[in-house]
């Protein structure tokens, strides 16, 4: 069975060093000591969303929520050749939150909600605090379950001209589109210097407006269609993730990485 993954947001930890002891509390040592009882002698992973695992072995448990990590080895996982964000229009309920846990399960870089003109679900000004924060907790859970060290980033709540701006900027963009004729691995992506990033924009329920279309292709966007069937707004960026990255990613180790 892997060891259990906890999550440090602190700098500093980029600095741990072998057989140096780490202090986990708060919410994490709560998970660690009161649901999964985590005792002395256990091995451990922390992470620290950007990069960094440390694999140690617990050597004191205290209260209900406080243990301190023995460092053993201390890595570096390497950047993926594909830097892929995806762009997510609003979807409705819940599959917001479905949408983002499949997205960083498979390794997407960016997350950028997007207020597309056909979306059911609106961010009112004085809820989008509130909406992204359920989307960050997603991501944070999604990520931890799927032992990712390198976590997505979640981008503010995007208009359709904001989303046009990252079509100019980037290797390729490509619109999920079930009218596309060319398959999604036709597209062609720039390759810099053996790395290369991609813009995937996923569209609501109600399908992207005609408008938004046109602004993304003179933008620079390519249509492309995944398959024969028309998938949900909340699946169809996951699996086109993972199409992706099956073909330039996921051929080197999932965890590992440079030893300190």
């Amino acid at each position: 069975m892997s060891a259990p993954v906890f999550y440090i947001a602190d700098p500093d930890l980029q600095q741990a060093q072998v057989d140096q002891e780490i202090p986990l509390s708060g919410s994490e040592g709560r998970h660690a000591v009161s649901v999964l009882r985590v005792k002395t002698g256990e091995d451990v992973e922390i992470v620290d969303g950007c990069g960094l695992r440390i694999h140690g072995t617990v050597v004191s448990v205290s209260g209900k929520e406080n243990l301190r990590v023995r460092v053993s080895k201390v890595l570096i996982e390497p950047i993926a050749p594909l830097r892929i964000t995806v762009v997510q229009a609003l979807p409705k309920g819940e599959h917001g939150e479905l949408s983002i846990d499949l997205l960083t399960q498979v390794g997407v870089d960016v997350i950028v909600p997007w207020a597309a003109g056909r979306s059911i679900t609106r961010w009112a000004p004085d809820r989008i605090e509130k909406a992204r924060g359920k989307w960050q907790a997603a991501v944070t859970a999604a990520a931890k379950q799927a032992r990712r060290a390198r976590w997505p980033v979640l981008g503010d709540l995007a208009t359709t001209v904001q989303v046009a701006e990252l079509i100019t900027g980037a290797g390729a963009a490509i619109v999920l589109h079930e009218e596309a004729i060319t398959p999604l691995l036709a597209v062609p992506i720039a390759d810099r210097e053996g790395a290369s990033d991609v813009v995937l924009i996923v569209g609501p329920e109600g399908g992207i407006g005609e408008d938004e279309r046109e602004i993304f292709r003179a933008a620079g966007a390519f249509e492309a269609r995944l398959g024969p069937s028309v998938l949900r707004s909340s699946a169809a960026g996951a699996v086109a993730t993972a199409v992706l990255s099956a073909t330039r990613n996921w051929g080197r180790p999932s965890v590992g990485g440079s030893t300190l």
